[in-house]
């Protein structure tokens, strides 16, 4: 046995070490007495997962092996190769964060008190925490808060309750992995475990959702069972997909609506015939809303004033006018990738069947709401499997499907989506390969798992009976009169090159084709210069006059409007079919979740009266700024007779980011003067000038910019290295085309 652990060891000593310095993913392999332990070379703070392999070329995931953390503090020990091979290779692969579906956390929490079943059930209406001490894959994070959370999953979940748990309870900067809220959901009705975790993985590459994993959970010491392991709904997870967390965040609560009637497959619009939580239109009494919805956070004054006026807009707009005018409320095409979503996998924790049991942001930046998924562990129902894909339609308490949907365009936007799911993931081949990944690293955990209310036979059934419902599920969708009406094939999108300049419009192109026997009915180019807010579009055409080649050689194209230097643009494009139902499709195909995008390049001013002297990057002991601190510094001089105005005029180290500091109005420069702008990130520092970027002391770029009526050319830049202290770095006056290590003369003069 030692001679082929020895054999194991020098394999993958081969194949992950050579004579360079180690890279960051490297797995290495030390003997540390009898225990042969693999590590992982990278920053201190990423963590890893290890694949095995015997062949290199097929890998397979090593769960039992868990995460290690790089560096030699953390380390993994294995044994003597895979399913008794004599060889056996090991690779890492970095972990996603807390919740990578392809690691089993292990939680633990201890309760000091005995009774703390009793205590989480007195808790469970306030919502109150109970103290605890938390330890995560062996880390221990002391004097957290838990408490029962859930509806059904509380009532109907036996001993096995899901839990919520705060990091941040007794200590405000405690978090797991950059997390201070956990949720573990029993899955109760659900004995594969899965279906949360399947639905959500899926549904985050779409539209906002949060991750879903697995974690087995010990109480005080006893197994208690694997738990579906589930981000909160909160500003962790409206980062990652918009552009800052200032806004409001709401919730429309399960109101419990009167059953039957609704959208439900033998109803008109829900299981719930209630649509007080579905943004229907209450009028105008705020009092009436606050009954139906939750604000989970308040950052403006008139948050309730703002819900019920997008309501309005959304209700009460006349239908030719609602395309536009939704689209200053809503962000309509992720709303449209939401209810798709829910669609497909047929979630009774809906917007379409309760309307209620999901939540929604507020976008300062664009002022818009986004939906986000809240709940995900009534998906899959038997009795689902031949829901409409269009459900919902013509329910005015439905609102945000009756209202979008009876639009032709966002219909058909909305089917190329549901597409896209059915391409992509939601089919037999992808789904199964899913469902038995999740399968073999969870079973040994369920089997283990004394609370769970079914039997390991009732789990394969279980699997089985999931599997079936997708097969026809799939197979009813892509049947569908709605959804058999063939869109076009967008084959080739181009990206402008070389990359144009404010002053240019860029021409995109698509290289178009009919699916089956019908024609093109027209292609849309949709662009926008943020990454928020609404796409402008425009027709592109195959006639040889917009940039698009040969007229009628299948090639669309059409100009995007001039943008600002340093902007990227985010661009994709639809194709719509001929046939009667105008059948879209896109490009990229998860659009507006995904675009194709370029930057507009900065363009250098023909001449200059300001240029930058000299900088100091290291400023230790040389010159104070006003307020006395030694901060990095960047002289401008004059080359002119005259008073040279700075207003409108830029500093900026990002390229791409050319309008990054502005010159105060009425920022004047003397004839042949010089003036000093401090770099320390204080802009709103007086007396002085003070820039809110700091110099890297390292070296990089620095760009002193023009006016944005003089398309923000490039006036003057430098590049330099890496700089010492209380050195500066100019233009001698004997050769000021060049820039050199000088000593600093601040406000004179370089010598």
């Amino acid at each position: 046995m030692k001679r082929r652990l020895l054999f194991i060891i020098a394999l993958a000593w081969t194949l992950v070490h050579a004579p360079v310095k180690a890279k960051d993913g490297q797995v290495s392999v030390r003997v540390d007495g009898t225990n042969t332990l693999l590590q992982v070379q990278g920053a201190q703070e990423d963590e890893w997962r290890f694949q095995m392999s015997s062949d290199l070329v097929t890998w397979s995931n090593a769960p039992a092996l868990g995460t290690v953390f790089s560096g030699d503090a953390s380390a993994k020990a294995v044994s003597g190769g895979n399913s008794g091979t004599a060889q056996c290779f090991y690779r890492a692969v970095k972990a996603a964060g807390l919740y990578d579906p392809l690691v089993i956390r292990t939680i633990s929490l201890t309760f000091t008190q005995s009774n703390w079943q009793t205590k989480l059930k007195a808790n469970y209406a306030s919502g109150s925490n109970l103290l605890a001490n938390l330890e995560v894959d062996g880390i221990s994070y002391p004097g957290v808060g838990v408490h029962y959370r859930g509806n059904t999953s509380y009532t109907m979940g036996g001993v096995k309750k899901s839990l919520a748990i705060d990091v941040d309870f007794t200590n405000a900067t405690q978090n797991l992995m950059g997390y201070a809220s956990l949720n573990l959901n029993n899955a109760k009705g659900d004995n594969t475990i899965m279906r949360e975790p399947l639905y959500f993985n899926i549904m985050r590459a779409y539209t906002i959702c949060p991750r879903a994993s697995f974690a087995k959970v010990y109480i005080n010491g006893v197994y208690w069972g694997l738990y579906s392991f589930v981000e909160q709904e909160n500003s962790d997870l409206i980062k990652e997909y918009c552009p800052s967390t200032d806004g409001d965040r709401w919730r429309a609560p399960n109101m419990a609506g009167t059953t039957g009637g609704g959208g439900g497959p033998g109803g008109g619009g829900g299981g719930f015939s209630s649509g007080t939580s579905a943004l229907t239109y209450l009028g105008t009494n705020v009092a009436t809303y606050k009954a139906n919805y939750a604000l989970k956070t308040d950052k403006s004054t008139n948050a309730w004033e703002r819900l019920v006026q997008a309501t309005y807009v959304l209700n009460n707009t006349a239908t030719n006018l609602l395309r536009d005018k939704i689209e200053d409320v809503l962000a309509v095409d992720r709303w449209l990738w939401f209810l798709a979503l829910e669609d497909v996998f047929a979630d009774e924790d809906s917007y379409y069947y309760k309307g209620a049991d999901y939540c929604f942001y507020y976008e300062p930046e664009s002022g818009r709401y986004h939906p986000v998924e809240h709940d995900g562990n009534e998906t899959f129902l038997a009795n689902d499997v031949q829901l409409s894909p269009v459900q919902g339609t013509g329910n005015a308490n439905r609102p945000v499907i009756s209202r979008l949907l009876a639009i032709p365009e966002l219909r058909q936007r909305y089917l190329a989506h549901l597409r896209t799911v059915l391409q992509e993931f939601y089919n037999p081949t992808v789904m199964t390969s899913l469902i038995d990944q999740f399968s073999s690293l969870s079973a040994a955990d369920i089997a283990a798992d004394t609370k769970k209310s079914f039997t390991m036979a009732g789990y394969n059934t279980a699997i089985n009976t999931l599997k079936s419902f997708i097969q026809k599920r799939y197979t009813y969708l892509t049947n569908h009169t709605e959804l058999r009406p063939l869109p076009p094939i967008i084959d080739v999108v181009s990206t402008p090159s070389p990359a144009p300049g404010p002053d240019e419009a860029a021409i995109i192109t698509a290289a178009v084709h009919p699916d089956g026997a019908n024609g093109i009915d027209s292609v849309w180019l949709y662009h926008r210069d943020k990454p928020y807010g609404w796409f402008a579009s425009i027709q592109m055409f195959d006639d040889g006059t917009h940039g698009d080649g040969l007229a009628g050689d299948g090639v669309f194209g059409a100009a995007t409007t001039n943008y600002p230097a340093g902007a990227k643009i985010h661009y994709y494009v639809e194709a719509r079919s001929a046939n009667s139902a105008k059948a879209a499709a896109f490009a990229p195909a998860r659009a507006e979740q995904e675009t194709y995008s370029y930057r507009v390049a900065l363009v250098l001013a023909l001449n200059t009266p300001v240029v930058i002297n000299e900088l100091m990057a290291a400023n230790k002991t040389t010159v104070a700024d006003p307020q006395g601190e030694y901060d990095d510094w960047i002289e401008l001089r004059n080359l002119t007779d005259q008073e040279v105005d700075l207003t409108g005029r830029y500093l900026t180290d990002e390229p791409i980011n050319p309008r990054k500091w502005a010159f105060p109005d009425g920022t004047k420069i003397a004839a042949r003067g010089y003036l000093l702008v401090w770099a320390d990130e204080n802009g709103s520092a007086t007396p002085g000038l003070h820039a809110n970027f700091k110099l890297a002391t390292s070296g990089e770029q620095l760009f002193l910019i023009d006016t944005d009526a003089n398309l923000n050319a490039v006036l003057d830049s430098v590049t330099f290295e890496a700089q010492k202290d209380d050195l500066s770095y100019g233009r001698p006056a004997a050769n000021p085309v060049t820039f050199e290590i000088m000593q600093p003369t601040p406000g004179q003069p370089n010598n």
